[in-house]
């Protein structure tokens, strides 16, 4: 997953510097437009990419699981009720699903693993807002502001995902060190 996103943020690169140069010979504002999605969809992948690998080498999945922050909260199990998320939390991808197999991994470095995971995409959701700072020189709230809410809902379906696993798999955890003792 990863790979796929470099490629994305190297074709919108690309794509933002042609609609650009398109625009400054032809003045036909759709490439100013289509260089303003460009720009702003190349940053959203390029933010994850930087936030995720920084997170990663500094954290190495080792997040403690027993902190408050990582802890259900009274309202989450009706909230996930509501969203249905039992039905829909499969389809989403994983930068590296090798990270969340019990084949190769304990139940305890899969929760591990799943609050880094929820830090990155918490930490995702709230930078993608950055590009709204981009309106003073561009122009064009809203473009700025419609991808920036669809880029930080995305992730917070990979944060709700991730909180709606955990206590699953902390019983998981539970039950398998009951076994061992």
């Amino acid at each position: 997953m990863v790979r796929k996103m470099m490629v994305v943020s190297a074709i919108t690169l690309v794509l933002m510097m042609v609609f650009w140069g398109i625009f400054i010979s032809s003045e036909k504002r759709v490439f100013y437009i289509l260089g303003i999605i460009s720009l702003t969809v190349c940053y959203q992948f390029c933010e994850r990419l930087v936030i995720g690998g920084l997170i990663d080498y500094n954290m190495k999945n080792r997040f403690d699981h027993n902190k408050e922050w990582f802890s259900e909260k009274s309202f989450e199990k009706n909230l996930y009720k509501k969203l249905r998320v039992k039905k829909w939390k499969d389809n989403f991808p994983t930068a590296d699903e090798e990270l969340f197999s019990l084949k190769t991994h304990t139940a305890e470095e899969i929760i591990m693993a799943g609050c880094q995971s929820e830090i990155v995409h918490w930490l995702c959701a709230a930078a993608g807002f950055l590009t709204l700072f981009l309106i003073i020189p561009f122009g064009e709230w809203y473009i700025f502001l419609i991808i920036s809410v669809f880029a930080a809902v995305y992730d917070m379906a990979f944060v709700i995902t991730h909180r709606y696993n955990r206590p699953r798999l902390l019983k998981t955890l539970k039950r398998l060190n009951e076994k061992e003792n």
